[in-house]
C-alpha cells in the first residue's frame, strides 16, 4: 500500500512541475487536429569525430540529425543547403572532440552518500530495499530529479538505476521519456531482490517466493532485475571468502522468471563464491565484482555476462581509511588491494567491461571518474570509452540505437574541448550534450556568443 501511495503522490508532483504537458484547445478535446510537424534538422560541424570507440577519429565531419536520429555523416563542414536541409540549425563544434553520449550502467539517482556512511555502515545496501528509511518516495523523487539533471549535463545520456526504495524512479523514467523532465534515458531495476524471510519489498526465501518477487518487480515496471548475490562489501557476508547469500535454486529461479519476460538480471556481488554462483545461474552482469577470481573469467565468457566494476567507490574508501581500525581497516585495505587489479585481469582475459560508477554512493555528475580509474589501472583509453559507449549499449540490448555515432542511430552526442584519447579526464568537462536529437547543453555556443 505504501508503494501505491508513494506513486500516487509522485504522479501529482510530476503533474505540477514546469514543462508538464497540459491540455490546450484543439489538443485532445476533439475541436481540432494538430498537423504533424516535420522533424527538425540539426547539422553538427565536428572538428574531430570519435564515432566508434576503438576506431580512428575523423577530422572535419558534419553530422546530420533529423528528429531524434542521425540521418547521415558527411565529410567536411557542409552547409544546410549542401546537406539539402534549408533552415537547419547549425551547431559549430569545429574546435571540439565529438563522441557518442556516455552510458553509466550502475547509478542510484535517489540519493548521495558520503564516504563514511557507505564504508562503515553499509548504508547503501540497506537503503535500496528497506522500508525503514525515513525518506518518502516524494522526498527521494525531488533528489532524483536534480541528480538526473546533473548526470545528463555531465554527458551521460543513458543510465541503469540499479536499486531504489519505492517506485518514484519509474515515474521519473517515464517523465523524462515523455519530455516533462530533464535527465538521461533510464532503465530501472526497481527494488532489489534479496534473501530474507520478511515481508519487505524484494525479500524472498525459497524458489516460489523468489519467483513471486521477480514477477512483482517486472509487473511494477522494472526494466531489469537486480539481486544481491552477496552482501555489501563492508559486511561479513560480502567479504572475499564469504559464501553467496542465495542458494543455487533460488538464484536460478530468479533468472528463469526474468528470461520469461525477456528481462536481464544484474547481480550485486563482491565475494568470490557469490560471483561464481551468479554467473552459473545465468545473470547478465556482475555489479562491483570486487574480488573476481581468475576461474570466473571462463564463466563470464561462457555466459556472455558483463563486469560492471564501480571502481569509483575506491575514492570514498581512500578518504576514510585513515579513520578505520581493526577488522574494518583490514577489509578496506583488502578491497583497495584487490578490486582494481582483479578488474584489469578480467579485462585482459577477455571479460567485457561496461562502465558503472555507483553514482549515489559516489557523487552524481562525476561519473567519468570511473573511466579515469580504468585507465589508471592499465586499460587503454579507447577501451575505457568503449566501456561507456559500445559495451553499455550491448549490455542493455540497445546496440542498434545507442553507443556509436552512425546513420540510423539515436542522436546521443556529446563534445569536449580536449582530446579524450590523450587524456581521459577531458570527459569530466563536457561542453555539448544532445540526447535523442534535442540539445540540453551547449557551453561552446554560449562562449562564442559572448
Amino acid at each position: 500500500m505504501s508503494n501505491r501511495i508513494g506513486l500516487f503522490v509522485a504522479a501529482l508532483l510530476l503533474a505540477h512541475l514546469p514543462g508538464t504537458a497540459t491540455a490546450h484547445p484543439g489538443e485532445g478535446d476533439g475541436t481540432a487536429k494538430a498537423e504533424k510537424a516535420e522533424p527538425a534538422t540539426t547539422l553538427i560541424h565536428a572538428g574531430w569525430l570519435l564515432a566508434v570507440a576503438g576506431e580512428q577519429p575523423m577530422r572535419d565531419q558534419t553530422i546530420v540529425v533529423r528528429g531524434e536520429r542521425i540521418e547521415q555523416i558527411l565529410p567536411g563542414f557542409v552547409s544546410a543547403t549542401g546537406a539539402g536541409a534549408n533552415g537547419a540549425n547549425v551547431i559549430d563544434l569545429r574546435d571540439e572532440y565529438v563522441l557518442p553520449g556516455l552510458m553509466d550502467m550502475h547509478v542510484h539517482l535517489s540519493f548521495e552518500f558520503d564516504a563514511q556512511s557507505f564504508v562503515i555502515s553499509g548504508t547503501s545496501d540497506d537503503t535500496e530495499y528497506s522500508d525503514a528509511t525515513s525518506r518518502s518516495d516524494v522526498s527521494m523523487m525531488v533528489d532524483a530529479i536534480e541528480n538526473a539533471r546533473k548526470t545528463l549535463e555531465a554527458g551521460y545520456t543513458t543510465v541503469r538505476n540499479v536499486g531504489s526504495s519505492g517506485w518514484h524512479i519509474a515515474a521519473l523514467r517515464d517523465a523524462i521519456a515523455s519530455g516533462r523532465l530533464v535527465g538521461p534515458r533510464i532503465l530501472t531495476s526497481g527494488v532489489t531482490i534479496y534473501p530474507g524471510s520478511g515481508s519487505g519489498p524484494g525479500a524472498c526465501s525459497g524458489v516460489e517466493s523468489c519467483r513471486r518477487a521477480t514477477r512483482e518487480q517486472i509487473d511494477r515496471g522494472a526494466d531489469l532485475i537486480k539481486v544481491y548475490a552477496t552482501c555489501s562489501g563492508s559486511k561479513t557476508c560480502g567479504l572475499q571468502g564469504a559464501p553467496s547469500t542465495f542458494v543455487p535454486d533460488e538464484l536460478e529461479a530468479i533468472v528463469d522468471v526474468a528470461k520469461t519476460r525477456q528481462v536481464k538480471v544484474a547481480a550485486h556481488a563482491h565475494g568470490e563464491d557469490g560471483i561464481r554462483l551468479a554467473l552459473r545461474s545465468g545473470v547478465n552482469s556482475i555489479e562491483h565484482g570486487s574480488y573476481t577470481p581468475e576461474d570466473a573469467h571462463r564463466l563470464f565468457k561462457q555466459s556472455g555476462a558483463f563486469l560492471v566494476p564501480t571502481l569509483s567507490v575506491q575514492d570514498n574508501i581512500r578518504k576514510d581509511i585513515d579513520n578505520a581500525e581493526g577488522a574494518m581497516l583490514a577489509v578496506m585495505q583488502n578491497f583497495l588491494d584487490k578490486h582494481g587489479p582483479r578488474m584489469i585481469a578480467a579485462y585482459r582475459a577477455g571479460v567485457p567491461i561496461a562502465a558503472g560508477s555507483d553514482a549515489g554512493v559516489t557523487k552524481h555528475g562525476n561519473n567519468a571518474r570511473e573511466l579515469e580509474l580504468y585507465v589508471e589501472n592499465g586499460m587503454p583509453v579507447s577501451d575505457a570509452i568503449k566501456a561507456a559507449t559500445v559495451n553499455g549499449a550491448k549490455l542493455i540490448g540497445r546496440e542498434n540505437d545507442l553507443g556509436t555515432i552512425e546513420a540510423g542511430k539515436l542522436a546521443d552526442i556529446i563534445a569536449v574541448q580536449a582530446n579524450p584519447l590523450q587524456d581521459i579526464s577531458a570527459l569530466q568537462s563536457v561542453d555539448f550534450v544532445m540526447k535523442g536529437g534535442k540539445i540540453y547543453r551547449n557551453v561552446a555556443s554560449d562562449d562564442r556568443a559572448d
